[in-house]
């Protein structure tokens, strides 16, 4: 809407003067300057939808009210717009808009270290000294035996039960290979049937020139630490060993009871006539504690035990 000054006013800028009888002759008001406050207020109340009414007189607040809430939309990166407060803001019952300071427990505004994370332009960037870090930390695990919570694989792993992984579906497996990441993990292509059996702990390539690796055969092995001036080979398979038992049984006529490992039938050893000797057995439960099985093992837990891959080929 035009402002429209006092008529006959040449400053079309002019101010109204409140005349005074006598004094001060006051300024003529145009028709204009009645009617178009008049028609621009009640095109507003039409627009939100308002039969216009000369007896409410607060119409066009409501009707801006209700413009506001309808037509106005909400903000976005490309547009203006209503915002709703959210997490990391705060506003007083007078309207003051406050950002939070960012904790564990709450969302806020957060200052960049300026190690891992910086500001450019207001906007927040990733330092590329981070994401190499948390690449190389990735890529350190291709190939390590690690222990899993359940008995499902997670994505881009395998178990270590000597299996054939090909290079070509997991490069990633390849680069480690090719830069001498399994130094000292590794056999012979070529190795025969007791080389692998004496090395289930060790990758095996599939041929001279190879397109993938044999896993280490982890199944049912139990796991002992290797470190530098150990008395075996990193990777290495050895057979079972046993503890001793000892006993002691005395010769018949003796008083000497067996011990140990033996026991008898609960005669003695004496022969009481001809048929009827005490029998002599051996039980090395009686030394072990009740502990006996079909083989030698120390106290152990079955865990999965899995091996990541790396990144799998894109298709």
């Amino acid at each position: 809407m035009k402002y429209n000054p006092p008529a006959g006013s040449q400053d079309p800028d002019a101010k109204y003067v409140t005349g005074q009888p006598g004094k001060v002759r006051g300024s003529a008001v145009p028709a204009e300057a009645v009617e178009h406050p008049q028609r621009e207020i009640v095109e507003v109340i039409k627009k939100a939808g308002l039969t216009p009414s000369a007896d409410d007189l607060g119409q066009l607040y409501e009707a801006i009210l209700k413009i506001i809430g309808v037509q106005v939309p909400v903000a976005s990166k490309t547009e203006t717009g209503l915002v709703q407060i959210g997490d990391g803001l705060n506003i007083t019952p007078e309207g003051l808009l406050s950002v939070l300071v960012a904790t564990s427990k709450q969302n806020g505004i957060m200052r960049p270290d300026g190690t891992t994370c910086t500001v450019e332009d207001g906007v927040l960037k990733v330092l590329q000294q981070s994401n190499d870090y948390m690449e190389a930390w990735r890529k350190s695990w291709i190939g390590v035996p690690r222990y899993w919570r359940s008995t499902e694989l997670p994505d881009n792993h395998c178990w270590a039960n000597g299996d054939l992984i090909y290079f070509n579906d997991w490069p990633e497996l390849k680069e480690i290979y090719e830069a001498g990441g399994f130094e000292g993990m590794l056999m012979g292509w070529d190795a025969d049937v007791e080389t692998q059996k004496s090395n289930l702990g060790k990758w095996r390539p599939n041929a001279s020139i190879p397109t993938g690796l044999y896993t280490p055969a982890l199944s049912e092995q139990f796991f002992r630490n290797w470190a530098p001036g150990a008395d075996t080979t990193a990777g290495t398979w050895l057979a079972d060993t046993g503890r001793n038992a000892t006993g002691v049984v005395g010769a018949l006529d003796s008083d000497v009871l067996p011990s140990g490992v033996f026991f008898t039938n609960g005669r003695g050893l004496t022969a009481v006539s001809s048929g009827d000797r005490s029998i002599v057995k051996m039980d090395l439960s009686k030394q072990w504690k009740g502990h006996v099985g079909t083989e030698f093992s120390p106290e152990h837990i079955w865990q999965p035990a899995i091996l990541y891959l790396g990144r799998p080929a894109q298709v």
